[in-house]
């Protein structure tokens, strides 16, 4: 049986619109780290910037509710989609296997060019591995696939890195990724707008901050545990059948956000002080279970506003941006080198002056993925990887309906 890319009637718009959701925090997140201190300004300039309260104002409230949160979301979507893939190309009988491995690949060769060539702060490379490893793993038993991913989700990231810094690796590399001279360097081809020098600035720092101090090895194991907590969502059908769910949710929704939040303010509150290893490793449990548990409950809030009628309105809108996420992702990541390299602001602002900027761009999405999925049955990216994938070209604009 010849399979065919997912038609209209089959998509789940509430995982569009969960995924749109992400995507304007997955911008806000990359923004403030790729623009912040030990990448694109030292700490002196950050601290001599005429705002420079108002962006330490801002960073905690980030730090609560979006960082490694929007991200979190992101990933577990990404596997879950994966997973949702997989069993309908079983279902139709199709080649899954080649036709899944075919799309992963692709999406792996396309996040390399966009980490190589573009983009330093890439995330696509690594869900690209993290879908290869998902389906070795596929025959995996669902509670095994959980505690697995748990573990992962949870402690994996912070593990590895400090195995690469207490084997004496990740240090002097790091130092020299994230020296001011680097730094500097980096600034001054971006504020000349000399984007080819931009770019090889930033490999240089994919190379000493990113390959070798085990960067790409801890962010695979992140991602891998969210792709898999993902997959076993979507073995449960909650999210694909959320609507005759919504029960679950509901009784989800405060434990998860608000314990999360709770847990993550005790973070913020613990990791400054001087206590040594015992404090150290409070703050990192801390923010280990607090990241899933928020996320978890943006997850429950967004199924019940979309499907809460008169307030479906507050979420309905991240839908289209959802269904051409991949598209969006790039686009976002140019906005953000025309900010840096275009606007020439890479050293000479910060968050405070960047939000605003990411606020009005992602409304702007919003309109553009509106009339582009009224128009357009895939975004281009999405058609793009819709025709490598199954080896011929899928009809982009939509079929109008005949008139009664």
């Amino acid at each position: 049986m010849i399979a065919q890319p997912t038609t209209k009637t089959e998509r789940y718009l509430v995982m569009d619109a969960l995924r749109g959701f992400a995507l304007f925090g997955v911008m806000l997140i990359n923004i403030w780290e790729f623009g912040g201190p030990g990448m694109l300004i030292t700490e002196a300039q950050f601290a001599a910037l005429p705002n420079a309260a108002l962006n330490a104002s801002i960073e905690p409230v980030l730090r609560l509710f979006v960082a490694d949160k929007a991200n979190t979301l992101f990933a577990f979507l990404f596997g879950l989609g994966f997973w949702v893939q997989m069993e309908r190309l079983e279902a139709r009988g199709a080649s899954f296997k080649a036709i899944y491995l075919r799309r992963a690949g692709i999406l792996l060769a396309i996040g390399w060019a966009h980490l190589l060539f573009f983009f330093a702060w890439d995330v696509l490379h690594i869900y690209g591995i993290a879908a290869f490893i998902l389906f070795a793993c596929r025959k995996f038993p669902a509670p095994v696939m959980l505690t697995i991913g748990l573990i992962l989700m949870m402690f994996a990231k912070p593990l590895i890195y400090w195995g690469f810094e207490a084997a004496g690796i990740s240090g002097p590399l790091a130092a020299i990724a994230e020296s001011d001279e680097a730094i500097l360097a980096a600034q001054a081809a971006a504020q000349a707008g000399d984007f080819p020098a931009f770019i090889a600035r930033m490999l240089h720092s994919t190379w000493y901050g990113w390959l070798l101090t085990g960067g790409l090895v801890g962010w695979v194991a992140y991602a891998l545990g969210r792709f898999f907590v993902g997959a076993w969502v979507a073995r449960h059908g909650w999210i694909q059948n959320s609507a005759s769910n919504l029960a679950l949710f509901r009784r989800w929704l405060s434990p998860m956000l608000l314990g999360g939040l709770a847990l993550e303010t005790l973070h913020l509150i613990v990791e400054p002080l001087d206590g040594g290893a015992p404090t150290a490793m409070v703050a990192f449990v801390l923010h280990g279970v607090a990241t899933p548990l928020i996320a978890a409950g943006y997850i429950c809030a967004i199924v019940l506003l979309f499907h809460g009628g008169t307030m479906s309105w507050l979420v309905k809108p991240f839908a289209p941006v959802g269904q051409m996420a991949l598209t969006n992702y790039l686009m976002q990541s140019a906005a953000i080198l025309t900010i840096f390299v275009g606007f020439g602001l890479a050293g000479r602002a910060a968050i405070a002056t960047f939000l605003p900027m990411v606020v009005a761009f992602f409304a702007l999405q919003i309109l553009y993925s509106h009339f582009w999925m009224k128009a357009f049955a895939f975004g281009p990216a999405e058609w793009l990887w819709r025709a490598l994938t199954y080896r011929e070209l899928p009809r982009l604009r939509r079929i109008r309906e005949a008139a009664a």
